[in-house]
């Protein structure tokens, strides 16, 4: 799989320009499923859930199911499923992890996140579990992603700047968007955009409506 070889490839800062390469143990960690499912016929598309506007850490903002680990996890590929199946119903059954990112440490939120790239083998009907946890959860193809209409150069007033997206009235950024913007390139479905002209974050908003 052309996806799993480029990222076994790349290099941490080709992943997150960002989010930096844990260089200690953080006393909380956490990991995200990257679930790509092929059973549509639009493509290849990837599972994302909007979080509850009410959390404490990243509220309303579109993520990778996933999420703290807990004592029982065997490992990062456990703690994702776990969460994923909590958030959205996935059935960790049809999950067949891939590959695991880079563990990367997340500011904000002081967790560091390993990324755990998997494939849906059987996809099943999904959806917000816990209305205080999450808002909504969305199949987003591929080539949505892809479109150039759909691409911004996002930047923030504290310094970040990076790669998002706009799709069904969100903004996909963060650790999320970069994550995204890499699976593009290493995939092979990445299509020329134009990231010459940022967009701030509020202003990124208001375009998602």
């Amino acid at each position: 799989m052309r996806l799993v070889r480029g990222i076994a490839a790349a290099r941490p800062e080709e992943l997150s320009r960002n989010d930096l390469v844990a260089d200690a143990i953080a006393e909380r960690q956490a990991a995200v499923l990257i679930l790509i499912a092929t059973d549509r016929a639009e493509g290849p598309d990837v599972l994302l859930a909007q979080r509850a506007r009410t959390l404490r850490d990243h509220a309303g903002q579109v993520a990778f199911p996933g999420g703290a680990r807990e004592r029982g996890d065997a490992g990062p590929p456990a703690t994702a499923i776990r969460e994923a199946a909590e958030e959205t119903g996935v059935d960790p059954g049809a999950v067949e992890p891939l590959i695991l990112l880079p563990r990367l440490h997340i500011p904000p939120s002081r967790f560091d996140v390993t990324g755990v790239l998997a494939y849906w083998r059987t996809p099943s009907s999904v959806s917000a579990i816990d209305p205080g946890e999450t808002d909504r959860v969305m199949r987003v193809p591929l080539t949505a992603l892809a479109d150039p209409d759909n691409r911004i150069m996002l930047t923030t007033g504290w310094g970040w700047r990076g790669p998002a997206f706009l799709f069904d009235g969100a903004v996909i950024w963060g650790y999320t968007g970069e994550i995204l913007a890499s699976l593009l390139r290493l995939g092979g479905w990445e299509r020329p955009w134009d990231p010459s002209d940022p967009v701030d974050l509020e202003q990124a908003l208001r375009r998602a409506g």
